[in-house]
């Protein structure tokens, strides 16, 4: 058979098929909204890139948990979802969630010195949904979220008990020395992909809950972290955010 055949022959039967899957029904144009919360499992920072926060303060040291949370064995990630049926099988909507790890210390050595590290990981994108259209109120569902994230590093070092003015002019001083804050902040945007497979259970005409587990694919490339969103450091790593996931979400009718 010829090539030109064959090519006319499945794009009939692609086209058939999908013609098929509209005409089951009506779209049902049903769209639902709701705060999403998340659970990346084992998610840590690479301590390749990031180990030598070690050097800024040693309670910081990634390898060691017991010293500090910049590396707890997971991250709780808030958002919020809508989507909308366009066909009986298939949704399509939006997601944004943003997670964080939060640690600090203060050194009891004169003069007190706080010190904080702020990871935060945020991410939004479209979703991709086929379901079973159960007539029972449990669909079955597989999907993707497609989009853009973004991963930033803040770390600082101050004198404790600081006043506005010496916050402001960036010094404190005992009146013989002079102590200087030291900080800085990284950050860098990333694609993301976050396949997955769960289901969906409509509590009634006007409410559910949706819970899915999935992979969040998620790489900073080498090359694309800037100091404080504006200079480039070109012989920044490639740092991989990749983990587990599970993501529940009680949603409302609309």
């Amino acid at each position: 058979m010829k090539s030109w055949l064959k090519l006319i022959i499945s794009t009939m039967l692609i086209t058939g098929s999908l013609l098929a899957q509209f005409a089951e029904g009506q779209p049902v144009l049903k769209g639902a909204i709701g705060p999403a919360f998340s659970y990346m499992v084992a998610f840590q920072l690479d301590e390749t890139a990031f180990g030598a926060l070690g050097t800024f303060q040693q309670d910081f040291d990634l390898s060691d948990a017991g010293t500090s949370v910049i590396n707890n064995d997971g991250m709780v990630v808030t958002g919020f979802e809508g989507f909308g049926e366009i066909t009986p099988h298939w949704t399509i909507g939006m997601y944004a969630g943003q997670g964080e790890y939060l640690a600090y210390a203060q050194d009891n050595l004169a003069p007190n010195t706080d010190y904080t590290v702020n990871f935060v990981l945020s991410s939004v994108g479209v979703t991709a949904e086929f379901n079973t259209h159960s007539r029972s109120r449990l669909k079955l569902l597989a999907g993707s979220m497609f989009g853009i994230g973004q991963a930033s590093l803040s770390a600082s070092s101050s004198p404790a008990n600081e006043s506005w003015t010496e916050i402001v002019s960036g010094k404190e001083s005992d009146g013989v020395t002079d102590y200087e804050r030291k900080a800085f902040e990284l950050s860098s945007w990333t694609p993301v992909i976050q396949p997955y497979m769960g289901l969906r259970y409509d509590i009634s005409r006007s409410m559910g809950f949706k819970t899915i587990a999935g992979w969040n694919e998620q790489v900073a490339s080498a090359g694309s972290w800037k100091l404080y969103h504006n200079k480039v450091i070109s012989d920044s790593p490639e740092v991989p955010l990749r983990a587990l996931f599970f993501r529940f979400q009680l949603y409302v009718i609309l």
